[in-house]
């Protein structure tokens, strides 16, 4: 459910300000919103120092695992570590640019051996004109010069150095070259002494990273200055008094009542109902099972209005029915939930999410029972019990997962409409909320009659009353009125613009058979590859291989397919935009 909330009006001597804020901060119950939101100001340099910082514990992270064997944690306060990690990032990239250039210099001035450039040089400087051609090796007959020394060849062509006195003459065959500018071991050198200089840079990050804990708690330190800056900068002040507003949930409001008066401070506390206009930040309270589906709601960036319903529990329930068709494998759901449950206590104690650790198991465990009921297991049919002989992959079989498809697609559809209608008040318009219900379940016996050739739950001579019914409903009771030119017009236009939308959206709930049935296909080309290798020792990492891929693909398809479902065709048929923003306190970042 979503907590109610109180907007809060607080009023407070200037000169008592900041001991005002920190109450606040401490009592970690205000969501503060500006006054004159335009006013907020943070500093750039302090924007840009906790961007800096925070892209330097991300690399950082990256370092903390290596051998901190030889290495010395480097001095010097956190803000000018991370100056000096900043530079040492961007000299690594430098470097190897370099070394990327010299490695092609090095390779084109290898083909000509060591030419001995000095010497070259010094001949020069001596009155000797040196040049080099390439061309045909049978016609160097035609460079007429002092001495022609072939250098290398390649086929038909060779590279020639000429020494002479004299302008050297050549025919139209042969092209002059450019010598290289260093010989091949001042390059090699160069490198080498790039590569030490990278080697030099990451050990300093390694040595930085060994004050990773102190840097990450500098960018907390910068996060929660951010955020004073904008609750101060967000009041609306004068010389005697300051004025702050945000909204406080309806259970906290004693509590932070009682924080103010146990610091005995001179304010003015109001607690007020929000207001047609006013824009509460949401607060989910759950139960656990249920509050297992915010790490998915925070990944995704949505937040219900605190105006609309909260779905949390049936958006978890029905994710582990469409997760359960996609991946649709015993054995899939088998190994990650036991994985998941293995693991749940150590990953906790480092700090790991519940939520999300609950999430993986509720998906995976659902998987497991949906596989159990269609003998799937690893992309193979196996019947565990005699009995009980269901074959996914055989006609009946298809029909039925394709007709439950339809069927839960409906039903989810049922559900949205029937939670709108709650939200609203009893009136006849209802009766065109239930017409629409009809106009759903009608649709669904014409997908059945099209796509499965039979009826699937309900009868095909359902189909026409219900059209009739709904018809007539949708007509008459979209927008009521005694006058019949007004609600028939308003029926027609939602009609019009709705019914394809009740098609397509049953039809949408086909995917979840259909993607479970490509991981299946996925899963038994991988055993089939692994069938035709001759040993153990070559089919193992295939199907290691081979079925962690397909689990992974199955993770995605949850969020492409099933998450869309939930947020898309049944938040469409709810009318729920999650257009809410977060509940987020003023408080210390920890």
């Amino acid at each position: 459910m979503i907590n109610p909330m109180k907007k809060l009006l607080l009023a407070a001597r200037a000169r008592d300000r900041q001991d005002v804020l920190e109450v606040l901060r401490l009592s970690e119950t205000v969501h503060v919103d500006p006054i004159t939101p335009e006013q907020v100001i943070v500093p750039a340099a302090l924007n840009e120092s906790i961007e800096n910082t925070r892209k330097v514990a991300a690399l950082l992270q990256q370092q903390i695992n290596s051998n901190p064997a030889g290495k010395l944690a480097t001095p010097g306060t956190p803000s000018r570590l991370v100056e000096e990690a900043q530079t040492h990032e961007k000299t690594i990239p430098v470097q190897r640019d370099m070394i990327h250039a010299l490695r092609q210099e090095l390779e084109e001035t290898v083909s000509w051996g060591n030419l001995g450039l000095k010497d070259i040089t010094w001949l020069e400087r001596n009155g000797l004109k040196i040049e080099f051609y390439r061309g045909p090796r049978a016609d160097v007959g035609e460079i007429k010069a002092e001495l022609v020394s072939e250098l290398t060849s390649s086929g038909d062509l060779a590279l020639f150095i000429t020494a002479s006195r004299q302008p050297v003459s050549v025919s139209e065959k042969f092209a002059q070259v450019a010598r290289p500018a260093r010989e091949p071991e001042e390059i090699t050198a160069e490198i080498n002494v790039c590569q030490k200089i990278i080697s030099e840079q990451e050990h300093a990050l390694a040595c930085i990273a060994l004050r990773l804990t102190d840097i990450e708690n500098y960018y907390k330190k910068l996060l929660n200055r951010k955020r004073l800056v904008e609750v101060e900068t967000g009041v609306h002040a004068d010389e005697e008094i300051f004025v702050l507003t945000g909204w406080c949930p309806i259970d906290k409001t004693g509590e932070l009542a009682a924080a103010f008066e146990e610091a005995e401070l001179p304010i003015a506390l109001d607690f007020g109902e929000p207001v047609a206009d006013d824009v509460p930040p949401t607060v989910l309270k759950n139960p656990l099972w249920a509050s297992s589906i915010q790490p998915l709601y925070d990944f995704m960036g949505v937040v219900p209005s605190y105006n609309e319903p909260d779905t949390s529990g049936l958006f978890l329930v029905m994710l582990t029915v469409f997760a359960s068709f996609l991946i649709a494998d015993a054995g899939y759901g088998l190994i990650v939930f036991i994985a998941l449950l293995a693991a749940y206590k150590p990953l906790v104690q480092r700090g790991a999410d519940r939520n999300f650790l609950h999430l993986g198991m509720f998906l995976f465990g659902g998987t497991t029972i949906y596989g159990l009921l269609t003998n799937t297991w690893f992309g193979e049919t196996w019947m565990l019990f005699s009995r009980y002989d269901f074959d996914p992959g055989s006609a009946s079989g298809m029909i039925n997962l394709q007709g439950l498809c339809f069927l839960m697609g409906v039903s989810h559809l049922t559900v949205g409409h029937i939670m709108k209608a709650r939200r609203r008040k009893p009136d006849v318009s209802l009766l065109g909320d239930a017409g629409w219900i009809m106009f759903l379940w009608a649709m669904y016996g014409v997908i059945c009659q099209l796509i499965l050739k039979q009826p699937f739950v309900m009868p095909f001579s359902f189909i026409m009353p219900l059209f009739k019914i709904s018809m007539v409903l949708i007509l008459l009771f979209t927008e009521p009125s005694l006058n019949p030119l007004k609600c028939i017009p308003a029926g027609i236009g939602a009609i019009l613009q709705n019914a394809a939308n009740c098609f397509s959206d049953i039809v949408s709930y086909i995917r979840l058979w259909a993607v479970g049935l490509a991981g299946g296909k996925v899963a038994g080309a991988f055993n089939d590859i692994a069938a035709m290798l001759p040993s153990l020792v070559f089919k193992v990492p295939i199907y290691v291989v081979g079925h962690t891929i397909n689990i992974i693909l199955g993770i995605i398809a949850i969020l492409a397919h099933g998450v869309r479902l939930n947020l898309l065709e049944f938040s469409n048929h709810l009318e729920l935009e999650w257009s809410g923003r977060k509940y987020d306190p003023f408080k210390e970042i920890k």
